[in-house]
Parts: C-alpha cells; sequence; structure tokens
C-alpha cells in the first residue's frame, strides 16, 4: 500500500495540507525572566567602563609606545627590511590606533593610521623600504601626544603635527586614507 493510500485510510494519520510551524521553547528567555534587558544597569556599567578605560589608557598607550619604540630598535638591527619586525609593529599601531579613538585620543589614532599605511605600503610594494626617516617623526609624535596627554584635536599643534606627518608619508608614495 503505498503512503498516499494509507494516509487516506488511516483515520489517525491525516494528510497535511501545508507546512506545519512548530516553535520550539524559548530556553534563553525562560534563564532570563520576563524583565528583560535593564537599560540603566547597562548604562551604569558602560559609564565604569570609560572611567576604568579613560584612567587605565595612559598606561596601556605608554605600554604600547614603549613596545613600538623596542621595535623599531629591532627593525633598525635588520636594516629596517626585516618583514616580521615591520608586521610586529604594525599590529601595536592597529592596537593603538583603536584605543586612542575609544578613549578620546583621536591624534593617537590619526598618527598610527598614517604609520599603520606607510608599513602597510612597505609590505605590499617591493620597491619600498621602510625609513627611519618616517618612521622616527610618528614615534615622536606619540610620545608628545601621550606625555602631554593631548587629548581631542590638539588644536593648531595637532592640526599642524598631524599635516607635517601626512606630508612626510605622501612623500614616500604610500596613501594616508583609507
Amino acid at each position: 500500500m503505498a503512503d498516499n493510500d494509507r494516509a487516506k485510510t488511516d483515520g489517525a494519520s491525516k494528510p497535511s495540507k501545508g507546512a506545519e510551524f512548530v516553535t520550539p521553547p524559548n530556553y534563553l528567555k525562560m534563564k532570563v525572566g520576563a524583565g528583560g534587558i535593564d537599560k540603566e544597569a547597562i548604562k551604569e556599567a558602560e559609564i565604569a567602563i570609560q572611567v576604568l578605560g579613560h584612567k587605565m589608557y595612559s598606561k596601556w598607550a605608554d605600554d604600547d609606545l614603549g613596545r613600538m619604540r623596542a621595535s623599531f630598535e629591532e627593525l633598525k638591527q635588520t636594516s629596517l627590511d626585516d618583514a616580521d619586525s615591520v608586521k610586529k609593529m604594525l599590529r601595536i599601531c592597529w592596537d593603538m590606533k583603536g584605543l586612542g579613538g575609544t578613549f578620546g585620543y583621536p591624534l593617537v589614532t590619526t598618527i598610527t593610521h598614517y604609520l599603520s599605511n606607510y608599513l602597510e605600503y612597505c609590505l605590499s610594494t617591493e620597491a619600498a623600504h621602510v625609513s627611519a626617516a618616517v618612521v622616527s617623526p610618528h614615534i615622536d609624535a606619540l610620545y608628545v601626544v601621550l606625555s602631554q596627554k593631548i587629548s581631542g584635536d590638539g588644536g593648531a599643534i595637532g592640526r599642524e603635527l598631524v599635516s607635517g606627518l601626512e606630508k612626510v608619508v605622501l612623500k614616500t608614495g604610500a596613501r594616508i586614507g583609507g
């Protein structure tokens, strides 16, 4: 007997006329309860993270700058052409770039953005080689911004600093945007 025939004769199982939708139990909702998300608690947690982050950012950034300087010294020992050392500096740039903007230091983000674009250019362009004349001013600028705790855009001095670094990077053929 075919399945269709069996379905017609068996009173217990009826042929389905369409899709049957089954809603599985929501175990997460059962655990959390009906209260939902406490938006006030989330706001308080965000404020606490910002306060702690701002207090800790200075230490984190100083540590990153120290690692960057050490990495640059290692790179200089290889005549500035060791790809692994360049990648190590690049990772430090990315770390600093992300945290700078998060904690109110957009100059750190901009400086490390320019430096990371330059290092990426050196890694991806066979004729390009890392130059101390490009890297050193970026490290020095980061030191000034962090030691003077220059938050925000730094005003006229910040704009002048960024403009100078931009020109240095553009002269190499690397791009600064993106």
